[in-house]
């Protein structure tokens, strides 16, 4: 009997492993900017929980259960919310990057505008010579 919980034990270590290699990769992929499916970090922090339900409680299901719904939230926090948390950095860059065109573009058009009026009353004194040397 020792051979098959030896066996047991070393299937479950796989999965272990297997699970957490998956959360890694998961978590490399966010970070770079890269388009995974949402909830892997969820999927992958499930079938970790399950590895180590299995190891610690042996083949119970109940234990594989507790231990996919705890990896799954933790896979969730870690991962999926990093995502999340990029998202709205990259929606409040938008934000600030549109609020500085728009001051660039109304100091612009200020500028433009007091270059105008400059030119009109330029051009208004030029017309007021002409006439007094033309009287």
């Amino acid at each position: 009997m020792s051979g098959f919980g030896s066996q047991a034990r070393a299937g479950s270590l796989r999965l272990l492993a297997v699970g957490a290699l998956a959360i890694g990769l998961a978590a490399c992929e966010q970070t770079a900017g890269g388009t995974a499916s949402p909830g892997v970090g969820t999927a992958a922090g499930a079938a970790a929980g399950a590895g180590v339900g299995r190891l610690i409680f042996g083949n119970s299901t109940t234990g594989m259960l507790i231990g996919a719904g705890v990896g799954g939230l933790a896979g969730n926090l870690t991962v999926d919310r990093q995502r999340e948390e990029r998202r709205a950095q990259e929606r409040e860059a938008e934000r600030d990057a549109a609020k500085r065109r728009q001051l660039e573009f109304e100091r612009q058009r200020r500028l433009q505008e007091a270059e105008t009026q400059r030119e009109i009353e330029e051009r208004a004194l030029f017309e007021q010579w002409r006439r007094e040397r033309g009287a």
